[in-house]
C-alpha cells in the first residue's frame, strides 16, 4: 500500500542509514486494520523491521521541508548531547574544570617571581603549609581520577564498534568486543578513532607522572651559630677573642654580628632563656623552622674573656643536631650509648640520655648552666613548579579537546553496551549467526583458533545442539589473557611494593626507628632516599626533576592497573546483566534510550561498583603520593638569608602508608578474584561475555516480535518452534513467552514465522 505525501521522499526499511528529525513510520498494514505511525521524535537509528514480503515492507516518508514536519524539539548539536554523548560532554566539562584551575594555576605563577620556574606561593608556618599540602594533594587527586575516569569513558566509547563494523568482520568470520574496554576493536575502527583513543591514553602519562608535584612543600632548615659566653657577656661587658681567633672570622663570615647578639640577648622576644633540658628538645629536632642561634652561658669564672667559644651547625640530612650527642668529648664513659653493627646510632635514639645528664654535659668541653635561644618566624613555603603546570595544563587541554570531539563531532552510532548490541540485533537480525541460539564465545574463540568458522552464512547449514546446563563461574566472562593481565601485573606490583617496604623498613629500623616514629606521609631523615643519585646539578627545578618522576612513576602505575580492573569488573558484570535475562523480564539498558527503555550505568558497570571503584581509585592514588612523595628542604643561613632553595631535593618514604596501600592493593585483588570464583551465573543461558557473534545469535526473535526491543524481553525458548520445528526449539531474546532451557533438549533450530495474526 503507497501513502503519498506532497514533497515526500520515499525509503524503504533498511535501506536508509539514520532517521532524521521529520520522519513518520508507517506500522505494517498487515497487523492492524487501519495503518498507524510512529513518530520519528523518537531519534530511532536503523529501521528495525525485517523485510519479509512487499506487502509488509514498511515505508518511511521524509520530508523534503524539515521546518514543515519538525517533530523534534531540539535542533543541530543539541539534539544529538543525550544518551551516551552526555557522558562525554560530562567528562569534558570535568575536563574543563581542571583545564581552568590550572591555568588560573599558572598565570598566577608567571606573574610572581620565581627561581628557575619555581615561585613560592606561600611561606610561613610549617603547620600551615603541611595542612595546605593535605587538601592540595586530595584536590588533585580528585581532578586527576575525574579525569582518568572521563577519560577511560571516552576511550571505550571510541573502541566501541557500530554495527557496520560488525556486519563487516561478521561477514568475515570474525568477531568483535561489545561493552568493555577492548584493545583488539582498534585495529578494525576507523584510524581516527582509533589515533583519538590513543591520544587520550597517552595525555594520562604526563598528568599522573607530574601532576602530584606541580604544587609542593617546601620545608626550612636554619643554620644556627653556638657561642659559649661568661654571664658579664650577657649582662653587656665588653668581649675579646683572645681565646678563639677564629671566632671574628667565622663571625664576619656568616654575617652575624657578635655585637648584635649580645645586645639582642636582652630582648625577651628575640631570645628565649631555657634550661639545659629545654635548650636540647629545642634543637634535637629534624629541621629546626623556628629558631636560630644558640648562646650557652658557662660556669667558667677562671679566665679574663667573656666570649670563650663559637662554633656553627650546617644543617645536614643524614645526621641532623648530631652535635648535641658528639660534642663532649667524654660521653663515653658518661652514658652507654647504643649501637647496631658496630656503629653508633642516631642522636635521635639516645639524646634523652644526654638530658638525663644534666650540667654533667659538656659540648665542646664547657660547663654549661643554661641557654638563650634566638627566636624567628618559620619559613616552610608552599611553592609551584612553572614547567610542570604548563605540562601539566598541555595534557590537560588535549584529554578536554579529545573528549569535546567525541561529545559533538563522533558521527556514527556506536554499539556501547550490550543493551545497544541487543537492541540492534533485534530489530535487524544478523543473518550470519542465524540458527545458532546457543552460541558461546568459548565456542567462537575455539572455532577461530581450529580456523573454522562459526559463520553459518558461509556454513550454509544449522546443525542442531543439545543442550547441557553448566554451572559457570563469573570468571569465566573476561578472557584468560584479561585475568592473567590484571592480576599478573597487580601481583607483580604488589610483590615490588612489598620488597621495597622490606627495604624501607630495614633502613628505619637500621636508624633505631620503628614505622610508628615514621609517621603517615612525613618528613623524617630516617626515611628518605640517599645515594640514589635523583639530584641533578644545574637550576633548582632541574635538581629535582629526577625526585619528581621517582615520587610520582608509582602514581602512573596505578593508573594503567585501574584501566586493567575496570576492564575485567566491566566484564564480569556485563555477564551478570546478561544472566538476568533468563529469569527476568525487563526493557533493554542502552546508550540512548527510546520510549521504556532504560538508561545507562556509568556504562556497562553499575553505579554500585563505578562509584566506590572510582572513590577508592581517588584514596590509592592519595595514598600513593603518601607513602612516597617530593621532599626539598630550603636552607637558610645564621643571618637569616637564603643558602639554597633546594638544599635537599630528593624523595621521602612512609613504610606506614607503604603498609596501608600494600594492604588495599591485596584486598583489591583477593575480592575482585573472590567474585570471579565464588559468585556464578545462571546456567540457562549461553555465556556469550563481550563476543559480538555469540550476542548476536541470542537475538533472532520470531518475525512477529519485530518491536521487541522497544518492550520488556526475556531470553529463553519460544514455546511453538518446538512444534514446528519437529522437537528442535530455538531461544531467543522476546517478548512473548519465553521457557527455561531444558538439558538435553535440541536447540539452535532456525526461527519459523508465526502464523497468527494479532501479534
Amino acid at each position: 500500500m503507497d501513502i503519498i505525501r506532497p514533497r515526500g521522499t520515499y525509503q524503504r526499511a533498511n535501506t536508509d542509514p539514520a532517521l532524521e528529525p521529520g520522519f513518520f513510520e508507517l506500522s505494517s498494514p498487515a497487523d492492524s486494520k487501519a495503518s498507524s505511525f510512529k513518530s520519528g521524535f523518537s531519534n530511532t537509528i536503523r529501521d528495525q523491521a525485517p523485510l519479509l514480503d512487499p506487502s509488509t515492507d514498511p515505508i518511511r516518508i521524509h520530508s523534503t521541508y524539515d521546518s514543515r514536519w519538525k517533530w523534534n524539539l531540539f535542533s543541530g548539536s543539541h539534539s544529538r548531547l543525550h544518551g551516551w554523548r552526555t557522558g562525554a560532554l560530562l567528562a569534558a566539562l570535568f575536563a574543563g574544570i581542571s583545564l581552568l584551575i590550572n591555568f588560573v594555576i599558572l598565570i598566577w605563577l608567571a606573574t610572581h617571581k620565581g627561581s628557575s620556574g619555581l615561585v613560592e606561593i606561600f611561606s610561613g608556618s610549617c603547620s600551615k603549609v603541611e595542612s595546605m599540602d593535605l587538601w592540595v594533594h586530595l584536590a588533585i587527586n580528585a581532578l586527576s581520577t575525574l579525569l582518568l575516569g572521563g577519560s577511560n569513558y571516552c576511550m571505550q566509547c571510541l573502541c566501541a564498534p557500530t554495527r557496520k563494523d560488525i556486519d563487516t568482520e561478521h561477514s568475515k568470520g570474525k568477531w568483535l568486543d561489545i561493552g568493555v574496554p577492548s584493545t583488539r576493536n582498534l585495529f578494525k575502527v576507523p584510524i581516527h578513532k582509533s589515533a583519538l583513543w590513543w591520544t587520550l591514553g597517552l595525555s594520562s602519562v604526563p598528568l599522573h607522572l607530574l601532576y602530584n608535584s606541580a604544587l609542593y612543600k617546601s620545608l626550612a632548615s636554619n643554620d644556627y651559630d653556638i657561642l659559649f659566653v661568661k654571664q658579664d657577656f650577657v649582662d653587656g661587658s665588653s668581649w675579646n677573642t683572645t681565646a678563639s681567633d677564629g671566632i671574628r672570622q667565622y663571625g664576619l663570615l656568616d654575617g652575624v654580628s657578635i655585637d648584635q647578639v649580645q645586645a639582642d640577648l636582652k630582648v625577651p622576644e628575640l631570645y628565649e632563656r631555657l634550661d639545659l633540658a629545654d635548650c636540647i628538645r629545642a634543637y634535637a629536632t629534624d629541621f629546626i623552622t623556628d629558631r636560630r642561634n644558640l648562646v650557652f652561658v658557662t660556669k667558667n669564672d677562671t679566665v679574663n674573656y667573656n666570649l670563650l667559644d663559637y662554633t656553627n651547625y650546617l644543617y645536614s640530612p643524614s645526621s641532623p643536631y648530631y652535635w648535641i650527642c658528639a660534642s663532649d668529648p667524654d660521653i663515653g664513659n658518661k652514658i652507654l650509648v647504643p649501637q647496631r653493627n658496630g656503629n653508633n646510632l642516631p642522636c635521635e635514639k639516645y639524646f634523652s640520655k644526654i638530658i638525663d645528664l644534666g650540667d654533667r654535659w659538656h659540648p665542646y668541653g664547657n660547663e654549661v648552666q643554661y641557654c638563650y635561644s634566638e627566636r624567628v618566624s618559620e619559613k616552610c613555603s608552599y611553592n609551584g613548579n612553572i614547567p610542570i603546570v604548563a605540562v601539566v595544563l598541555v595534557a590537560n587541554a588535549i584529554k578536554m579537546a579529545g573528549m569535546l570531539f567525541v561529545a559533538y563531532r563522533l558521527k556514527d552510532t556506536p554499539l556501547i553496551t550490550m543493551g545497544d548490541a541487543v537492541e540492534s540485533f533485534l530489530n535487524e537480525p544478523d543473518r550470519t549467526t542465524e540458527g545458532r541460539c546457543l552460541l558461546t564465545k568459548q565456542e567462537v574463540v575455539q572455532l577461530a583458533r581450529m580456523k573454522q568458522d562459526w559463520n553459518l552464512h558461509k556454513m550454509r547449514a544449522s546443525q542442531p545442539k543439545i543442550a547441557r546446563i553448566r554451572v559457570t563461574r563469573w570468571f569465566k566472562a573476561a578472557s584468560g589473557l584479561r585475568w592473567g593481565m590484571t592480576m599478573g601485573f597487580i601481583g607483580i606490583s604488589l610483590i615490588v611494593v612489598g620488597a621495597l617496604l622490606s627495604l624501607a623498613v630495614s633502613s628505619v629500623n637500621s636508624n633505631g626507628f620503628t614505622v610508628s616514629d615514621i609517621g603517615f606521609g612525613k618528613v623524617n631523615p630516617a626515611a628518605i632516599i640517599n645515594g640514589w643519585g635523583l639530584e641533578n646539578r644545574g637550576s633548582p627545578s632541574k635538581k629535582i626533576l629526577g625526585s619528581i618522576l621517582v615520587a610520582n612513576l608509582p602514581q602512573t602505575i596505578f593508573s594503567f592497573l585501574y584501566l586493567n580492573l575496570n576492564g575485567l569488573l566491566t566484564s564480569m558484570f556485563l555477564a551478570s546483566e546478561w544472566s538476568d535475562f533468563a529469569t527476568e523480564r525487563k526493557t533493554l539498558r542502552v546508550s540512548k534510550p527510546k520510549g521504556p527503555q532504560r538508561s545507562t550505568h556509568f556504562l556497562q558497570l553499575p553505579y554500585k561498583v563505578a562509584i566506590p571503584l572510582m572513590i577508592l581509585s581517588g584514596l590509592l592514588h592519595w595514598l600513593i603520593s603518601q607513602a612516597i612523595f617530593l621532599v626539598v628542604v630550603k636552607e637558610y643561613a645564621p643571618d637569616g638569608s637564603i643558602v639554597d632553595p633546594v638544599a635537599v631535593g630528593t624523595c621521602g618514604f612512609s613504610p606506614l602508608a607503604m603498609i596501608v596501600s600494600l594492604v588495599a592493593g591485596a584486598l583489591i585483588m583477593t575480592v575482585s578474584s573472590g567474585l570471579g570464583f565464588f559468585l556464578k551465573y545462571d546456567p540457562t543461558i549461553p555465556l556469550v561475555g563481550s563476543c559480538s557473534a555469540a550476542i548476536s545469535a541470542a537475538c533472532h526473535a520470531p518475525d512477529w516480535d519485530s518491536d521487541a526491543s522497544m518492550k520488556p524481553v526475556k531470553w529463553g525458548v519460544i514455546p511453538e518452534t518446538l512444534a514446528a520445528d519437529k522437537g528442535v526449539g530455538h531461544c531467543s531474546f522476546t517478548s512473548g513467552d519465553a521457557e527455561p532451557l531444558q538439558a538435553g533438549q535440541n536447540y539452535a533450530g532456525i526461527c519459523r514465522k508465526r502464523k497468527e495474526t494479532g501479534h
